[in-house]
């Protein structure tokens, strides 16, 4: 019996011829390439990312002054303020509307609570404040109440090259007392101050200044009223 036969025919100009590992090099060279270019982008790089943080000016000590008031018990309620200030990246105003964000300079802790610690640090060193507490909300124990709204605490460059701060806030003094209907409110705006536009380090100086100027503003409208001359320092108690 006659076994078929294969057809081994090619097609015309095709030709069969033997595969040698020289075919491959050039795939083998590439897939070295990306390996080693991998390896160099997997180098650790430093991170550039720099925190900040807000403080208060050093305070004069002006306990010992001559005249000693009266000193009261206030209670800070919690900060308001707008969404974008929540972003843990330095805020840069450009004009009116638009906002920058720094990226790789930012708040080394929250800014509300950044603000309500230089207001309590620079509230407790006024003459007529015994103590300061957080969050309040109406206690026994306090004499007043201040409820604060920030409405900006950012950098500001300007379309002429100019650099400065911009803070700004709302706030209410309510007293404690029974029966009293005494509260003060007020807009605190300070004097734009010259930032050099640059160095994050220098706005974060500026801007604690500013927030100590706000609890010095509400000091000064706390009563300033003169202390027993045999218990000048002495807590009050109220009726």
């Amino acid at each position: 019996m006659q076994l078929p036969l294969h057809n081994t025919s090619r097609a015309p100009g095709h030709s069969l011829k033997p595969t040698t590992g020289r075919q491959h090099f050039p795939l083998l060279a590439l897939s070295w390439l990306c390996v080693l270019g991998g390896c160099a982008l997997l180098q650790p790089r430093a991170d550039p990312t720099r925190f900040f943080v807000l403080n208060a000016p050093s305070p004069s000590d002006s306990r010992g002054a001559e005249t000693q008031l009266k000193r009261w018990r206030v209670g800070l309620r919690r900060l308001e303020g707008p969404a974008y200030l929540r972003n843990k990246a330095i805020v840069v105003r450009i004009g009116r509307n638009e906002l920058q964000f720094a990226d790789y300079d930012r708040w080394a802790e929250p800014l509300d609570q950044a603000i309500s610690r230089v207001l309590k640090e620079t509230l407790s060193s006024s003459r007529n404040v015994e103590s300061v507490a957080f969050n309040s909300h109406g206690e026994a124990a306090l004499d007043y109440e201040v409820a604060i709204r920030v409405l900006a605490c950012e950098g500001v460059r300007t379309e002429t090259g100019g650099s400065s701060i911009h803070f700004a806030a709302t706030w209410e003094l309510r007293s404690l007392e029974k029966h009293s209907t005494t509260t003060k409110r007020g807009l605190f705006t300070p004097d734009p101050v010259a930032w050099n536009g640059r160095e994050y380090g220098q706005l974060a100086e500026r801007l604690g200044e500013a927030v100590a100027g706000l609890s010095k503003t509400i000091a000064a409208s706390l009563p300033m009223e003169t202390a027993p001359p045999d218990q000048p320092n002495s807590k009050n108690t109220r009726p």
